[in-house]
């Protein structure tokens, strides 16, 4: 009976992906009958006329690549299983490499951000906004952001070879480079010299852990009750885990909208603080390199009226990715959500304007805008903010 039962629910769920399959390819050839035709076509062609063999779930696999890349979304990507757990690392802030983080232009270049304390890319002398060239002799002409890191990763012990351009230098340079196994911190923090009453944290990145890592860190430094005032580091932070941005914003907001969400069908949410928030003079530093959710975490503290927003105008990614899994051990990393800032500011290739702006000079190892975002919190403190 039980048997017979299984056979029968098997039969009818067959049935059921047999007939949303033939509605849809139905679908597909009542709407655009010729691009389903040369698709086939296509398809026939390879398999029967090519010089070179495919297997057919390569084929498929192809496919479904090229109607990503077909979006023309910078953001939106097929990611192979190899791809996908590199990804899975960077959220989990532990990897094989050289220590440095990525992030890709609107031309397509790869460019450094902010080398890891420690690691092998900073004790190797890569700085912030050098260019790539080459990886292990590969150009990075076209290349995506993901292979990229692919390409960065591997085994300790393994040689990586870089070509980078130094636009303040002028000139192209070479570097070997000795991968190791890497735990990437999330939080940095330190003493800001002859201002007792300044905290100063930065956060590198949005990775799985990093709220309880910089709920621990503000408790350190809070526990010296010089501290009055805090100054939090977005520079060079790329971003990374939607949900851990809004968490973070509980640190700082009291019950507030952090951001609001609409996907393509114009349906939208709000996503709110938690209760708790710590009410003490706060300025955030940005950059051009601060993108997505920094961004996020800035326009809601800015939105706010919670901090000063110090440095420059940032990178201006707008848009939330949702990662779905696939059946082949990939995934999908598609653009779902457009977001907007507390007031409903759309930042998408727009960006953030620092309510006090400040530029650094790359041929100085003067940090003019933390000095000035020390000058902005003793301000505050004086005036009883």
């Amino acid at each position: 009976m039980k048997k017979n039962v299984f056979l029968r629910g098997l039969t009818i769920f067959l049935c059921s992906m047999g007939t949303v399959f033939t509605v849809g390819i139905v679908f597909l050839l009542l709407t655009d009958f010729t691009a389903i035709s040369t698709f086939g076509t296509v398809l026939g062609l390879v398999k029967t006329q090519s010089l070179y063999s495919i297997k057919s779930g390569d084929m498929i696999t192809g496919a479904g690549a090229g109607i990503v890349s077909a979006l023309r979304d910078p953001y939106s990507q097929y990611l192979d299983p190899s791809t996908w757990q590199d990804l899975k690392e960077k959220i989990d802030a532990k990897f094989n490499g050289i220590g440095v983080y990525l992030i890709q232009d609107e031309s397509g270049r790869l460019i450094i951000l902010s080398p890891i304390e420690g690691t092998p890319a900073y004790k190797a002398g890569l700085k912030n906004d050098d260019i790539i060239i080459t990886i292990n002799g590969e150009s990075t002409a076209s290349m995506t952001q993901d292979k990229a890191v692919s390409l960065m990763k591997g085994e300790p012990g393994t040689e990586l070879d870089l070509v980078i351009y130094r636009e303040s230098e002028k000139k192209q340079i070479d570097f070997k480079i000795i991968r190791e196994s890497i735990n990437v911190p999330s939080v940095h923090s330190q003493a800001v010299k002859d201002h007792p009453e300044a905290g100063y944290v930065r956060l590198n990145q949005f990775s799985t852990h990093s709220d309880q890592e910089l709920a621990d860190s503000i408790n350190r430094i809070l526990a010296d009750k010089k501290v009055k005032g805090l100054i939090l580091d977005l520079r060079n932070n790329g971003g990374g885990d939607f949900e851990v941005a809004i968490s973070i914003s509980s640190l700082f907001l009291d019950n507030k909208d952090v951001v609001s969400v609409a996907d393509a069908d114009g349906n939208k949410s709000v996503r709110k603080s938690t209760s708790g928030g710590l009410s003490l003079p706060l300025v955030v530093l940005i950059n051009k390199n601060s993108a997505s959710a920094s961004e996020i975490l800035a326009g809601a503290l800015h939105d706010n009226n919670r901090a000063v927003l110090v440095g420059e105008k940032t990178y201006g990614k707008g848009v939330v990715q949702t990662v779905f899994p696939l059946p082949d051990g990939g995934a999908l990393k598609l653009t779902t959500q457009k977001y907007f800032t507390p007031k409903g500011t759309d930042i998408n290739k727009i960006g953030i304007q620092p309510d006090d702006p400040v530029e650094n000079d790359a041929a100085s190892d003067q940090d003019k805008q933390l000095d000035r975002a020390v000058q902005v919190l003793d301000q505050q403190l004086k005036n009883g903010q």
